[in-house]
């Protein structure tokens, strides 16, 4: 299937009420865990493409991770890289690159390198994306909080504040003067990691923010005290990144890591497998109900 038709193909998940929920689960500290796939579902599809977006709306996850560059001319294209040379079969540093030059290149399959196949896909715009998610699924925008300006335009122009999460690590001070500079300020969340950990009171008094990523190699991080954690809880979202072990204490992105996760009070999780993940909370509910009604 070519970019252009998963544009156009109407998914089963884009009714309103599809991303109200998500949305109003979004903004409930203790609503129910949300499934955040980290690139989309690159499994099946190339990374940041559309049509890793357009799998994980069909599947029902409530975010996509994506990663936005600007190119130089300044669009805003869907990239992990400083290079495309990873993921297309073209060269070069999307901040040297046109957008037009870009999208001669094609993508490459899955995570890319040179081993894998070429689609027939081009690299996403942040614009393309969004306008995809709209009414559909929330989207958390990487490595771009250097260009927030225009990813904030990008939001605007599409009508998706609300669809788009921001994250950042930076000081305090910037994120509550560029959120309090809009009138509709987009949504945002901090990641804290031990090195800026002593800034979290600042960051949750003057940030303000919904969503609290926490980085922590090993369990015995202070972060993961009752005495930190305990502000947090029941009054931010709290983000778990389970793709990498070093990111989260050392467990896995599957079952075992997902049920400490969960039970220790994460209720975000962003996973390299969406599917297998949203199965598991699904019978993790189911068992909940079952012991409530014995």
């Amino acid at each position: 299937m070519t970019q252009s038709s998963f544009l156009e193909e109407e998914s089963s998940c884009c009714d309103a009420r599809c991303f109200d929920d998500i949305y109003a689960e979004f903004n409930d500290p203790n609503g129910r865990t949300l499934i955040v796939a980290h690139r989309g579902d690159w499994r099946r599809y190339p990374e940041n493409s559309v049509a890793a977006v357009q799998s994980c709306i069909e599947m029902g996850i409530d975010m996509v991770e994506i990663d936005v560059r600007q190119t130089m001319d300044g669009h805003l294209v869907l990239m992990h890289d400083k290079t495309v040379d990873r993921m297309t079969n073209g060269s070069g540093k999307v901040a040297e690159l046109t957008l037009a030059e870009i999208q001669t290149f094609y993508l490459r399959d899955g995570k890319g390198g040179g081993e894998s196949g070429l689609t027939s896909m081009r690299v996403a715009t942040l614009e393309e994306v969004m306008i995809l998610a709209k009414g559909s699924i929330m989207i958390n925008l990487d490595k771009c909080w250097d260009v927030r300006e225009a990813v904030y335009e990008v939001l605007v122009k599409t009508d998706t504040l609300a669809h788009g999460l921001f994250k950042s690590s930076a000081h305090y001070e910037e994120v509550a003067a560029f959120l309090q500079s809009k009138t509709n300020p987009p949504e945002y969340m901090h990641v804290v990691e031990e090195e800026n950990f002593h800034e979290l009171p600042m960051v949750l008094s003057q940030a303000q923010p919904k969503a609290i990523e926490l980085v922590f190699p090993a369990l015995g991080s202070p972060m993961l005290t009752e005495e930190s954690f305990e502000p947090m809880r029941g009054k931010q979202r709290i983000w778990c990144n389970s793709i990498q072990a070093s990111l989260c204490g050392g467990h896995p992105d599957e079952e075992p890591g997902w049920e400490w996760m969960t039970g220790y009070g994460f209720n975000m999780i962003q996973t390299d497998c969406p599917e297998r993940l949203k199965s598991f909370l699904e019978l993790q509910h189911s068992m909940r109900i079952v012991k409530q009604t014995i």
